[in-house]
């Protein structure tokens, strides 16, 4: 930390003012921090891992991204997928982050605000262990045996842990949070942030290149094809769109920050233009 250099904005304009206090809890900062896979050997050394209630510092600036994803919506702690990205949103990030176990807190280089990176690991383990629980689920409508269901599904698990497991090993994935991403970002914003490279964790890299008068560079890669491709400019964007609908315990100023915010992916992250903004 003592080799970047950053500057601290309003912290009632970015929502730090009202979201800090919130995360100062110790029971919720035990529950995010063991939950989303931080890595605490990139928080100390000034990142706030001392101090994380100084809302001037990125540990508590992250924590209260966190806050927001997880306690936006009325009630929260309705996950259902067949919900709003509001109401699940958080599931998708914790899940992704924990399978991937490695957040860190970076300086950067300014050209971006977060990365992920080797995520294949995580992504082969979501989608192997997901391959197993489909088996289990389905495996006695033509198979009579329970017990040989029972079987099978453990000898499944127990492959994916292995096989996973030795991916790690020689490809570690990763999450780099960067300093745009905590002084550049208001809270609504590093919310979209999580959600965004949670996406990438979830198997979706970028496709495309940015269309012509991109503010996030005209022609050069990072965007995503369209909005059915549902990449993570799109989870991103429709995270924003809810929080500025439907959030709760915020303000209207960070609801409309959230709008704007939402919009400019919209006009700038496709390479086909979806068609709509958030009216």
């Amino acid at each position: 930390m003592a080799d970047c250099t950053y500057s601290v904005p309003d912290l009632n304009t970015s929502g730090d003012a009202l979201y800090g206090p919130r995360i100062c809890n110790q029971p919720f900062v035990d529950w995010v921090w063991s939950t989303h896979g931080f890595n605490g050997t990139y928080w100390q050394g000034g990142w706030g891992f001392d101090d994380a209630c100084n809302n001037t510092k990125p540990l508590c600036r992250a924590f209260n991204g966190f806050w927001l994803l997880n306690y936006s919506a009325d009630d929260y702690n309705n996950e259902d997928w067949n919900n709003d990205i509001l109401h699940w949103g958080r599931r998708y990030v914790r899940e992704q982050l924990h399978a991937i176990n490695d957040l860190r807190a970076m300086c950067g280089d300014g050209s971006a605000i977060a990365r992920t990176s080797n995520s294949g690991c995580a992504h082969y383990r979501q989608i192997s262990s997901s391959s197993c629980d489909d088996w289990d689920r389905n495996c006695c409508d033509w198979i009579p045996c329970s017990w040989v269901c029972g079987l099978i599904t453990w000898i499944c698990r127990a492959w994916v842990t292995i096989t996973s497991s030795v991916c790690d090993l020689f490809v570690p994935g990763r999450v780099e949070l960067y300093l745009g991403f905590f002084y550049t970002k208001d809270v609504p914003g590093r919310a979209e942030t999580l959600v965004h490279e949670s996406r990438h964790i979830g198997g979706k890299p970028h496709n495309a290149n940015f269309p012509r008068g991109s503010v996030f560079g005209a022609g050069k890669s990072g965007a995503d094809s369209d909005w059915g491709y549902q990449g993570a400019w799109m989870y991103g964007a429709l995270y924003l769109w809810w929080f500025y609908a439907a959030g709760t315990r915020t303000t209207p100023a960070l609801q409309q920050a959230a709008k704007q915010r939402g919009n400019v992916v919209i006009d700038n992250a496709f390479a086909t233009h979806p068609g709509f903004t958030i009216p």
